[in-house]
């Protein structure tokens, strides 16, 4: 799939979380990196989906509302839930978009 199928896709109800993670492993090298997500601190060896979700959101220029769309089902769910305490790093997203994402190293590139 083509970056530009892969951003039309998202907005499709249909859309899973499962599928995000199999474009970025179909287009992208991945090495694990520690991230902050606005004041939330992921380790390397924590949250990489969300590492992974979030280096290619950044590198394909995608805005904050289709990367949220990234997560999918896990967006929904915070979504139902606005006081919940799960999917941190969705959550931070929603709070600080894109721009309060930093990594360690930056985790991907293009195959």
């Amino acid at each position: 799939m083509t970056p530009e199928g892969f951003t039309q896709r998202l907005v499709a109800p249909e859309h899973r979380f499962a599928e995000t993670l199999a474009f970025i492993d179909e287009q992208y090298v991945y090495r694990p990196s520690a991230f902050d997500n606005g004041s939330l601190h992921n380790s390397e060896t924590e949250n990489q989906g969300s590492c992974k979700v979030l280096a290619m959101a950044i590198d394909l220029g995608l805005t904050d509302e289709q990367t949220l769309q990234c997560f999918a089902e896990h967006y929904q769910a915070v979504l139902a839930d606005p006081d919940g305490v799960a999917h941190g790093n969705i959550r931070a997203l929603m709070r600080t978009g894109l721009a309060g994402v930093r990594f360690q190293t930056f985790p991907l590139s293009r195959r």
